[in-house]
């Protein structure tokens, strides 16, 4: 088993040892004692029952908001910025859990308020404790990275960011393989990634005691996106020129179909008032109109409620969004809540759009990186979607530079894409919503 799965494992059992402990802790200090018949007292075992349902929610919420995929540093802003959120979700869910089924044997009432908080404190030492143990090397696979790679440094750049199980060893240039094989038993590599052609290591078979990995295959295991350099390589590309599993395309329709309607009817209720207030707060149509580009390069017209001043620079200029100044007030609160996209239900119900897929771009823009962006046609391939996993990991592209980032992400969701991948981004993309 891998050393990143065995972390994401440590940390899950780690959260739910704390749980417990937390709801033990709880129950102790509201009762200002243990409970009689402990530790096999009934009104124990009930209140560890039914809080175990709740923790099963909870365990989803951190998965949902990234916690278990190393990419969170304890302390940064985006660490706590998803644990505010849940927070909110525990309390929201623990609210609906207990409050909504009077009859319970058990009667929670605040304890399951300072079940959170008791449980955010021993959360929080808990990931820094891990945290330490990963910056401090312990735990760490050791990877001996040989040869150069334009990459490289995106490479190593991505993974200092994120607090990934690595500790990486970059040798460019050496004498002989021997020198190599002093320096993996010396250091105890656990595995060789070749940045170069493996011909280019003309003793490569001494290396059969230790795992090996293209380096094409690492970047994109670690990064969860795919290197542009790879692309140049033939046998890499037949991945994208793989008919979709029919199945898939059915499956994916159906659920199309059934969450546009739900939401079209659910959320009409906000359609008028997001109308008026949209024609209060500045002159201009309700919705906003734009000829967008489909799977298989299909134009299509792409329906969203108006955040931004009508001006004739929006059919013109290809960054407009840079400038916050054109976002109306409206806008701006539209956009946080990304109600401004309700009206693209529409668009998903005609088969224009999926829930799923690559962001649809504006046909000006899709053509200007088709210019200046190799394989950017790939693409294509799959339908676009209303999120994406290159919109979860990124936020919308200002330049070129950005935009090939993006890429890398789509043609990663394409690669892998499935029905499960689509439900893991659909789920994770509510976290949007509360972020």
């Amino acid at each position: 088993m891998k050393i990143e799965t065995k972390n994401r494992i440590l940390l899950f059992i780690g959260d739910v040892f704390f749980l417990y402990i937390s709801l033990f802790f709880t129950l102790l200090i509201r009762y200002q004692g243990l409970p009689p018949g402990f530790p096999i007292s009934p009104s124990l075992r009930e209140f560890f029952f039914y809080f175990s349902w709740l923790f099963l929610i909870w365990l989803f919420f951190l998965w949902m908001l990234d916690f278990y995929s190393l990419k969170l540093k304890v302390g940064s802003v985006d660490f706590f910025r998803f644990f505010s959120i849940f927070i909110f979700l525990s309390l929201l869910s623990g609210a609906l859990y207990f409050y909504l089924q009077p009859n319970l044997p058990v009667s929670p009432k605040a304890i399951f308020i300072l079940e959170i908080v008791i449980f955010s404190l021993l959360f929080f030492g808990w990931r820094r404790l891990f945290d330490f143990l990963l910056k401090d090397q312990k735990g760490k696979e050791k990877i001996l990275i040989l040869g150069s790679h334009p990459e490289l440094q995106n490479l190593i750049f991505t993974l200092q960011k994120a607090s990934f199980p690595y500790q990486l060893i970059c040798i460019q240039n050496f004498n002989s393989t021997s020198e190599i094989l002093k320096i993996i038993e010396k250091e105890k590599i656990q595995k060789v990634v070749f940045a170069d052609k493996v011909e280019n290591f003309k003793e490569a078979s001494l290396f059969q005691k230790i795992e090996i990995e293209s380096f094409t295959n690492f970047y994109e295991r670690t990064t969860q996106k795919v290197p542009l350099s790879a692309l140049n390589d033939v046998r890499y590309l037949e991945d994208f020129s793989k008919e979709e599993n029919k199945s898939y395309v059915v499956l994916k329709r159906i659920f199309d179909i059934i969450f546009s309607v739900l939401g079209l009817l659910i959320l009409a209720i906000f359609y008028p008032f997001i109308a008026i207030a949209i024609k209060i707060d500045s002159p201009g149509p309700v919705f906003f109109i734009q000829e967008r580009v489909g799977k298989n390069r299909k134009f299509f017209r792409s329906y969203k409620f108006r955040s931004m001043y009508s001006s004739k620079r929006e059919e013109t200029d290809l960054w407009r969004e840079k400038n916050k100044k054109e976002i109306t007030r409206v806008g701006k609160f539209l956009r946080a809540t990304h109600l401004d996209e309700l009206p693209q239900l529409l668009n998903i119900l005609k088969g224009d759009l999926s829930f799923v897929g690559p962001r649809p771009e504006w046909k000006k823009l899709a053509e200007k990186f088709e210019k200046e962006i190799p394989f950017y046609f790939l693409r294509y391939k799959a339908k676009p979607g209303l999120t994406g996993w290159a919109q979860l990991n990124l936020p919308p592209s200002t330049s070129t530079e950005e935009a090939k980032e993006k890429f890398q992400y789509d043609l990663y969701y394409i690669k892998h894409q499935s029905f499960i991948f689509d439900l893991v981004i659909f789920l994770k993309s509510l976290r949007k919503i509360f972020g």
